[in-house]
């Protein structure tokens, strides 16, 4: 069907296909002018084709996404994905990654579900929009759209070709296609269909190493962060954070002395110093007398284990097969360990930084680098009391947020919208680094109990795993909470992570726990916690792989040997056994023999295991000990992957070294340190990241199963590179570290 443009609406589109999905025997599609600010944005709906692809009159793609652009490579595989179904090259499909008015509600972008669950369903789509041109075209041919064939957009039967602009130049055609979204705007959202994808056979863009669209912009400066907006009439916004987790205000100064320009904002605990200048906020927030209440209800960082093991508890039970404690009664012999993580920082190397603009209409813009920016907008319209379509929320990428900004959306955001609610103008706000690591939430600090028994011949009999675990998931929004108006509750800790290993008695149970003095704060939060790349399982892979090596080594075996003897599962079995290879093993029992502390630099090797969100990473790491000043040296990581079908191997093999290199950063030297008020760690002097002098050498093996749908990359493989470090460090000298970070001084004391 043909529906007639105006002239002006005909020069801005320039001819596209819209493809809706519609009850049987509708037809729907129309392209509109631009929303004025005054108006609600429209809702978009996730069942039409429209919402997601358009073809253009150029015969280009555009193609759209609520998941964002990361820094991981998602803009370019989706883009392939999208390219692939339609039979174009990778060059014609432009990606909208998150802008809100733009894209559907594809759920969080975290817990690597960018191709394995967006990904999916844009295949879908672009089957579906094939099928479409397809019948377009046959209509045009005069053939059958099962004898037409497609290359590069141009459709051919026989002697006769048609290109997919010329179907849809000069009008807008509409199309009905029968699709169903369930699960909405969550991690488990499915999108089907009656086009039939492409089988993996006849893939011919999916599985190769397509260079990563937006670097080239990255490299030579061209591209535009969050921190680098800057909108019409704007203010500069620095916001005084509270001395303590739990301070409320007591006073603030009437005026900002010296810094003309500069004037105090407050809103109930919220205080802050707009300008014109982002130089005269500055100086006026350093400026500005401000009195806070004294708070000290957090135990010190050198006592938070004790103290997590005394926080009021939720317990569930993980895992509850056979009788453990009766097995291990038994035994012929056991083992008990107790292994520790601390609290981490995400270190985003740019402090978190938002633009919003409230405006008297009732409708809003934010500019954030949010990784969820249809759950941003859900808060901000909460926030303000307004509909959600009343907020746009604009993304760019930020610095680096590994799930910093996911389940807490963005906290600048949340303070700017208060801030321009308050001035009536759009107001950046920019955080400083102490801000960033004094009241970022938190990778959470763990302990965990573990026990086994053995059998005579070294097998195990009986296992058992408690975990205490503040909560990772639920983080409070912090503008909103200062401002009177909390939002998001801080929840209990879980687990994260399937069992691999088939142990006759398994018990494996979770203390959830609410955030460290959150009891005893007036906003309901304490020292907040939230995802932090692989969250939960980090922390238990650590515990439970280096307790297997334990094991291990306690019953005389090779480390790798046990663990196949304990497995049963193929994919498993395989990655393992690939790792083990490329990193030419060396089968026998750990330590290796004549380790000691004593003989001047020694070496180790150490192997881990994981399945995460439905990939299996094996990987071995290769370390250096000088006792003399207990510092160790990562001199290689060897990493094997089986994610599924692999979409772009490059991509891939860039994660897994992202994976090792932040990794064995925070292994090695990354931990949150607190007073009883606040964190105490506010720079990268106090809280330390890896350098290059101390990066690893990154082996990849990848292992590619077309059959099995592409499944997460961005975060099995975090989890292998601490017991691995840990394991090696035990190979090398003996002597075994179970508290992270592994800091020199740590590992000097360990092994005298």
């Amino acid at each position: 069907m043909t529906h007639e443009l105006s002239r002006r609406t005909f020069l801005k589109a320039g001819g596209v296909l819209v493809v809706v999905a519609a009850a049987p025997g509708a037809v729907i599609g129309a392209i509109t002018d631009a929303t004025s600010a005054a108006a609600p944005f429209p809702a978009l709906d996730p069942t039409a084709l429209a919402t997601w692809l358009t073809i253009h009159a150029d015969g280009s793609i555009t193609a759209r996404s609520g998941h964002v652009e990361l820094g991981h490579g998602v803009q370019t595989g989706l883009a392939q994905i999208v390219a692939e179904e339609l039979d174009v090259s990778v060059g014609r499909v432009t990606m909208i990654l998150g802008n809100t008015n733009e894209t559907p509600d594809q759920g969080t972008t975290a817990g690597s579900t960018s191709i394995r669950v967006a990904g999916a369903q844009l295949r879908q789509i672009a089957a579906e929009g094939r099928a479409a041109l397809l019948k377009l075209a046959s209509d045009q041919l005069g053939a059958p759209a099962s004898q037409l064939t497609v290359t590069d957009g141009v459709v051919t039967s026989g002697t006769r070709k048609v290109t997919y602009g010329d179907l849809v130049k000069g009008r807008v055609l509409t199309a009905v296609a029968p699709i169903t979204v369930s699960g909405y705007g969550g991690f488990r959202m499915s999108v089907t269909g009656s086009a039939k994808p492409k089988s993996p056979s006849q893939y011919a863009t999916v599985g190769k190493s397509i260079p990563r669209v937006e670097i080239p912009d990255k490299v030579t400066a061209k591209a535009t962060y969050v921190q680098d907006v800057r909108v019409p009439n704007m203010l500069h916004a620095r916001v005084i954070h509270p001395k303590g987790i739990g301070s409320t205000l007591v006073s603030v100064g009437s005026f900002v002395p010296a810094v003309p320009g500069a004037r105090a904002v407050t809103k109930g605990n919220l205080v802050a110093v707009v300008a014109e200048k982002e130089w005269d906020a500055i100086k006026g927030a350093q400026a500005l007398q401000v009195t806070w209440s004294d708070w000290n209800k957090l135990p010190p960082s050198d006592g938070v284990y004790a103290a997590l093991r005394k926080l009021p508890a939720q317990e569930k039970v993980q895992m509850n097969v056979g009788d453990a404690n009766a097995a291990l009664a038994s035994a012929a012999q056991t083992i008990t360990a107790t292994y520790q993580t601390p609290f981490e920082n995400h270190g985003m190397i740019g402090p978190s930084c938002a633009v919003a603009d409230v405006r008297s209409d009732g409708s809003v813009t934010v500019w954030s680098a949010t990784q969820y920016p249809q759950g941003l907008q859900k808060i901000v319209a909460t926030q303000l009391g307004v509909s959600p379509q009343s907020v746009q929320v604009v993304r760019f990428e930020g610095a680096g947020c590994y799930g910093r900004l996911s389940a807490n959306l963005d906290d600048a955001a949340t303070e700017a919208v208060v801030l321009s609610q308050a001035t009536g103008r759009p107001v950046r706000v920019q955080w400083t680094r102490a801000d960033e690591h004094r009241w970022e939430p938190h990778g959470p600090g763990t302990v965990h109990d573990l026990s086994a028994g053995l059998a005579p011949d070294g097998s195990v009999l009986a296992w058992k795993h408690e975990a205490w675990m503040p909560t990772n998931s639920d983080s409070t929004m912090l503008g909103a909470a200062l401002a009177g108006k909390p939002l998001n509750g801080t929840g209990t800790g879980g687990w994260t992570g399937p069992d691999l290993y088939t142990f006759p008695n398994n018990f494996e149970v979770a203390h959830g726990l609410p955030e460290l003095g959150a009891a005893d704060s007036p906003y309901g939060f304490g020292l907040r916690t939230t995802f932090l790349r692989s969250p939960g399982q980090y922390q238990i892979t650590f515990a439970q792989e280096a307790f297997v090596d334990e094991i291990a080594a306690k019953a005389g075996q090779d480390s790798l040997a046990f663990r196949l003897q304990h497995l049963t599962d193929k994919r498993a079995i395989a990655v393992l056994q690939a790792a083990a290879r490329a990193a030419n093993w060396d089968s026998r029992p750990s330590p290796k023999p004549g380790a000691s502390a004593k003989n001047g630099v020694v070496t180790g090797r150490g192997i881990a295991l994981v399945l995460r969100d439905g990939t299996y990473a094996a990987g071995v790491a290769e370390v250096s000990v000088d006792p003399s000043t207990g510092k160790v040296q990562v001199q290689r990581v060897t990493v094997a992957q089986d994610s599924g079908l692999i979409i772009n191997p490059s991509a891939i093999e860039h994660q897994l070294e992202s994976a090792v290199i932040q990794t064995t950063s925070r292994a090695m030297m990354e931990q949150v340190t607190f007073d009883t008020a606040n964190v105490t760690s506010l720079d990268w002097s106090s809280y330390p990241i890896l350098t290059m002098a101390d990066a690893p050498k990154v082996q990849t093996v990848l292992i590619n199963h077309p059959e099995i749908p592409a499944t997460g990359v961005g975060e099995p493989a975090v989890n292998l590179i601490a017991p691995a470090i840990s394991s090696a460090i035990f190979d090398a000298t003996g002597v075994r570290i179970r508290t992270l970070p592994l800091l020199p001084a740590a590992v000097k004391a360990a092994l005298a």
